[in-house]
């Protein structure tokens, strides 16, 4: 009981925050305070060049990391491609030129 008198009297007190953000893609710190008694207070944003930094690091390194995986996926569709070319080439059987039977057929 001997507590709940001090937390009253400290709750007059503002509390004072500073809350990193991104707001609308811009990295800044909300600075105020809050005055718990009445629950109002007043606060300002500034931007936060450092965050700001490290932000677009992670955004270049994803950026580089997915056009790393779309060469690779295209250089393996590529590799794909040139065997079954170089497979058609070698066993001109006529079930492997089937498909483009049908693609003649369709077309007459």
């Amino acid at each position: 009981m001997k507590l709940l008198p001090s937390l009253r009297h400290m709750q007059h007190k503002p509390v004072y925050l500073k809350a990193p953000m991104i707001l609308n893609g811009v990295c800044v710190i909300w600075r105020g305070w809050i005055d718990l008694q009445r629950l109002d207070g007043m606060g300002y944003l500034e931007y936060d060049d450092e965050r700001a930094q490290h932000e677009d690091a992670l955004a270049q390194a994803a950026f580089e990391e997915a056009r790393r995986r779309t060469r690779d996926f295209e250089d393996r569709d590529r590799s794909h491609r040139e065997d079954l070319e170089s497979r058609r080439q070698q066993d001109p059987s006529p079930g492997s030129n089937m498909a483009n039977a049908d693609v003649e057929h369709k077309m007459r």
